[in-house]
């Protein structure tokens, strides 16, 4: 764990079993708390915090407005927003990512480890909202985050390295699937598709990861006016 870190905790008043500063402090983390909507914006100010967690089950103000406030002042680290349980997930909430109760301590440290700033050398960046974190397997679209299997993630390395050409599907699936076999590539455009799900604002209308017909894919995506 690098201490170094510091995440706000923005949490309510509730019994003090339920406070979650004591779990993160035990993992190293500088934990600063607020437990109302302006303290919580002069902290963000003066903390600089690479991660806010916002337990809104517990909190008296909209969430959905802080964070939009927080976008407002440029915030550049990531928020988690915790959800009381069944609680549907609208990802135009403005969080980078969500946890719905009952939460285990685990759970909650290996997500604020997932949102951390990661070493250059293990980020791919394209454009001006797609951001992939290769060794977590994590990429990040605007404020939709989601996570990768191996080869997904493998597939989706492979078109931010070679951003701009057209790589046809038997080089794909002799990078991925290590063979020359091309009678059936179902499988490689399953695994487009998902890519195209955690990348594409509209998966249905792909803008950044193009089919090329007859010959494979391209990637690219326009850096932002």
């Amino acid at each position: 764990m690098t201490p170094m870190y510091a995440v706000l905790l923005v949490e309510g008043r509730k019994p003090t079993a339920e406070y979650l500063a004591p779990v993160l402090s035990d993992q190293g983390y500088t934990v600063v708390t607020a437990h109302a909507r302006r303290e919580a914006q002069a902290l963000v100010q003066d903390v600089h915090p690479a991660v806010v967690v916002l337990d809104s089950p517990s909190l008296r103000f909209d969430c959905r407005r802080f964070c939009s406030t927080l976008r407002e002042a440029n915030f550049e680290g990531a928020v988690l927003m915790l959800l009381p349980q069944g609680e549907k997930i609208d990802r135009s909430a403005g969080a980078r990512a969500y946890l719905r109760y009952p939460i285990s301590a685990k759970k909650l440290i290996n997500r604020i480890a997932r949102l951390l700033p990661a070493p250059e050398d293990e980020v791919l960046r394209a454009g001006n909202g797609i951001t992939f974190n290769i060794k977590q397997r994590c990429v990040v679209q605007g404020d939709h985050e989601s996570h990768l299997t191996p080869r997904q993630a493998h597939l989706l390395e492979i078109f931010m390295q070679h951003s701009g050409e057209i790589l046809t599907r038997a080089f794909l699936m002799k990078q991925i699937w290590e063979t020359d076999y091309l009678g059936d590539t179902r499988t490689l455009d399953v695994h487009v598709h998902w890519v195209r799900k955690a990348i594409e604002e509209d998966p249905r209308s792909p803008v950044c990861l193009r089919t090329i017909r007859r010959v494979g894919y391209r990637f690219e995506v326009p850096e932002e006016e």
